[in-house]
């Protein structure tokens, strides 16, 4: 009976080992869609893809993005601008990049597995544009110096921080991982992009080896 009890048992480890995760170096990417608005604009939808770098512990792992979002249209926004004939200045920009870090939290080592967890992140209007042509009165620059300064303001009002909070449910299968998360961040004041934004992506990621050195009789 020793060897078939053997057998059982290292059939079991095997097992075991298959849906243990702890301690891995992942790389994946992700796509999918991102939802926004401006406070010229209702909620609009476009693609947004980036990849992540995934370390795990036992149950949980440290999370780090980049992401890129295209937008099929120009969007539209406001900014303050105590030289323009109404208060505001109109600005208009086209695509969206960002930076995530954080914890995500996986409760159970099974091949189908939820996940959620957050942290911070870095999102950036690219390139910004004031609308100096003087067609409606926020768009009236009536002097190099006005301009200037309503570059500077679209700037300032592009790039800042948030929270973000992240579920979704993972499929595991060896190496590599089949995964899908609905994504939110927190809004910021001053910023081109109001309010709370939404994300839904699909992606892989795979293992590239242990993150933990294993400890051996030589060591």
């Amino acid at each position: 009976m020793k060897p078939v009890s053997r057998l059982l048992a290292s059939a079991l480890l095997l097992a075991q080992q298959r849906n243990d995760r702890s301690y891995q170096w992942y790389w994946g990417g992700q796509g999918g869609a991102f939802m926004y608005q401006t406070d010229q604009q209702p909620y609009y939808l476009d693609p947004v893809i980036g990849g992540h770098w995934l370390i795990t512990a036992k149950r949980t792992a440290l999370y780090m993005a980049y992401e890129q979002a295209w937008f099929l249209t120009d969007a539209r926004a406001t900014v303050v601008d105590p030289n323009s004939n109404t208060g505001l200045r109109d600005v208009s920009f086209h695509d969206m990049r960002r930076l995530m870090m954080g914890v995500l939290a996986f409760p159970l080592q099974k091949r189908i597995e939820p996940f959620a967890g957050g942290g911070f992140a870095l999102m950036q209007v690219l390139n910004p544009r004031v609308d100096c042509s003087g067609s409606t009165p926020n768009s009236d620059c009536p002097t190099l110096a006005d301009q200037t300064e309503a570059e500077d303001r679209a700037h300032d009002a592009a790039s800042k921080a948030f929270f973000w909070m992240m579920g979704g449910v993972q499929i595991n299968n060896g190496r590599v991982a089949l995964f899908g998360h609905y994504l939110v961040t927190s809004g910021a004041s001053g910023f081109l992009i109001r309010g709370t934004t939404h994300t839904f992506q699909g992606g892989l990621r795979y293992s590239i080896g242990t993150s933990k050195e294993g400890i051996t009789e030589q060591h």
